[in-house]
């Protein structure tokens, strides 16, 4: 066995939390300039002298990387947890993990957590952060990925249906949960259904303010005059998403051209008061793809296909094509375009980055707005950060012009055998400023940042490989290998070196059998979650034992959780790099029998 000198288990995160929580101190202490108290975000009146930023968030790994990233940066935060998928009116949340399953929210057996491994709670609790948290309720249904309006329309005009729905959603905000209310996004509700709407957020407002509970409602920029009242008047307060001018559904165009926004704000500020108002501000974009134009043919404009992009999605693509990232027009969206000649195809990118979240916050505050919120976290261009807490700073243009690459990793190639080929690049823009050096009126991309390139190889599709983690485990090991041994099959065991320290006997009988044994740790960790001389030493306890005990040295290595499939983000793919150059090569798994 290993000399205990090697194993110091009880002593193995002291240093690391003891140098981190002075920085984390220092920087809870550093609240931005846009808060002047103290208070809690909820209590605060909207658009007053005190700024407030949200942000949406979804259960996707880039999501969760941005919020680890700027949790001190965001005071409310919009999950998007809850759905409302039939007539019925029950409230349902889906599983995060593949296959994706819906289950009742609230059932006889009480109400059930909708924070996947309470990743949110962690995040804001570790950051000691003030974050109020308001679950989004909406009409979307994540199996069939389709909004459906017709089932709210159907849901309100049922008294019982409607009555269910509003004690759900009581019983869920009453349950002990760190929730400070609720979000609802019903889109696309029939029009002869919106007054029973309105109606019926009124009936919610009114029972959640009782219990010091607060309701915010998505609302579309082309809402009429009337929706907008009546529903800024019957709750807390809207959020006008002031994005999507042009979308899936639409031709190409700008997905928020800035006279489109302004006139937006102009218009709803006429009838909503500010405090309630908070104003959305998108960072994503699409690309459409039209047939090629044909010599001696008619042009046509018909949309082929749309793809939704995150703004690191939009910058690679232009990347690829060789394009030149710029603003159009007087639109001021960022926009490119590129011929695929192969599939005969013309594809428009337009999308929102940086420099339009700046003409965007800048136009908001001249308009008296001081609360916006992001769609959405993990989609956005990273140097909106640097301007998100002070836009109006006479230095925020300038910094724009360093960009830092999106959450996730550029993946190619197919298989589960894992190589870093790249590491991330930091991209550069130059900007242009108007005559009163408040609006950027083009920006040039001379440099395009890059995540993390991962190249993929070793599929075969007439070929299978066996493999099992978290082992040797004393009673399922001995049977996984006399099944192995009957058929006369090899497998690569992904050992635990934790585990294999108790379990001796069983590590040899790999080796004695001929499998092929991998490093997958000491104690099973995240690996994006602890910090790299921690990485180091979980290898290297791992190795020492296959060199005390079986005389070999590992070759290969599976990230334990969930990168074992393959890193998905940049913070994910960072301790892969490192084990990299570390001299193994990086198992992933695609088909887990999970």
């Amino acid at each position: 066995t290993l000399p205990e000198l090697l194993l110091p288990i009880q002593k193995r995160n002291y240093k690391a939390l003891k140098e981190r929580q002075p920085a984390l101190a220092r920087r809870v202490a550093q609240r931005p300039p846009r808060r002047k108290t103290r208070r809690h975000p909820v209590d605060i009146v909207l658009n007053q002298d005190e700024g407030l930023r949200a942000a949406f968030y979804e259960n996707d790994e880039q999501d969760y990387s941005a919020l680890k990233a700027h949790i001190h940066q965001i005071d409310m935060l919009f999950p998007d947890w809850l759905h409302v998928v039939a007539p019925d009116g029950n409230l349902i949340a889906s599983t995060s993990l593949f296959p994706v399953r819906l289950y009742n929210v609230v059932d006889a057996a009480g109400v059930h957590g909708v924070d996947p491994e309470n990743r949110v709670k962690n995040v804001i609790e570790a950051a000691k952060e003030d974050t109020d948290v308001f679950p989004m309720v909406n009409d979307y249904n994540v199996l069939t990925q389709e909004w459906n309006g017709e089932v709210i329309g159907k849901m309100l005009r049922d008294p019982v249906a409607r009555e269910r729905l509003h004690l759900q959603i009581d019983k869920f905000l009453s349950a002990g949960l760190p929730y400070r209310g609720i979000c609802l996004d019903f889109e696309q509700v029939p029009e002869e259904d919106e007054k029973l709407y309105v109606e019926w957020v009124g009936e919610l407002h009114q029972d959640l303010n009782a219990k010091k509970l607060k309701i915010y409602v998505n609302v579309q920029a082309s809402a009429d005059d009337a929706f907008l009242k009546l529903m800024a008047r019957n709750s807390d307060g809207i959020i006008l998403m002031n994005y999507d001018e042009h979308e899936e559904t639409s031709d190409p165009g700008p997905v928020a051209s800035e006279p489109w926004f302004e006139a937006n704000l102009t218009r709803v500020l006429r009838l909503v008061p500010k405090e309630k108002l908070i104003c959305g501000i998108g960072n994503y974009g699409f690309d459409w793809a039209v047939p090629l134009p044909e010599k001696g043919k008619k042009v046509s404009n018909k949309v082929v296909d749309v793809d939704d992009l995150t703004v690191q999605d939009a910058w690679q693509r232009a990347a690829d094509a060789g394009a030149d990232v710029h603003l159009e027009g007087d639109e001021l969206n960022p926009h490119f375009a590129y011929d695929d000649e192969d599939a005969h195809l013309r594809h428009q990118v337009w999308f929102l980055d940086g420099v339009t979240a700046l003409n965007e916050l800048r136009s908001g505050r001249q308009m008296g707005l001081r609360t916006f919120a992001l769609w959405r976290l993990g989609e956005e261009d990273p140097s909106l950060w640097q301007i998100w807490d002070h836009p109006s700073a006479a230095d925020a243009p300038q910094q724009l012009r360093t960009v830092p690459p999106g959450e996730n990793v550029d993946t190619e190639g197919e298989g589960d055998i894992l190589r870093i080929v790249a590491p991330p690049q930091t991209g550069e823009r130059t900007i242009q400023m108007d005559a009163d050096n408040v609006t950027v009126t083009d920006e040039d991309m001379t440099r395009l940042p890059h995540s993390y390139v991962i190249q993929q190889y070793g599929y075969d599709p007439h070929k299978l490989a066996l493999t099992f983690d978290d082992g040797p485990d004393p009673v399922w090991t001995p049977k996984i290998l006399a099944v192995l041994k009957q058929y006369n099959v090899h497998a690569s065991f992904m050992v635990i070196g934790e585990e294999a320290q108790n379990n001796i006997g069983l590590l040899k009988q790999y080796i004695r059998d001929g499998h092929e044994i991998a490093n997958h740790t000491y104690t099973h960790p995240d690996i994006s979650d602890i910090p790299p001389f921690e990485l180091q030493e979980e290898l290297n306890w791992t190795e020492r034992l296959f060199a005390a005990e079986l005389g070999i040295q590992p070759l290969y290595f599976r990230p334990p959780y969930s990168i074992d499939q393959e890193p998905d983000t940049n913070d994910e793919a960072a301790p892969a790099y490192r084990i990299q150059h570390m001299g193994y090569t990086i198992i992933g798994n695609k088909i887990d029998t999970d």
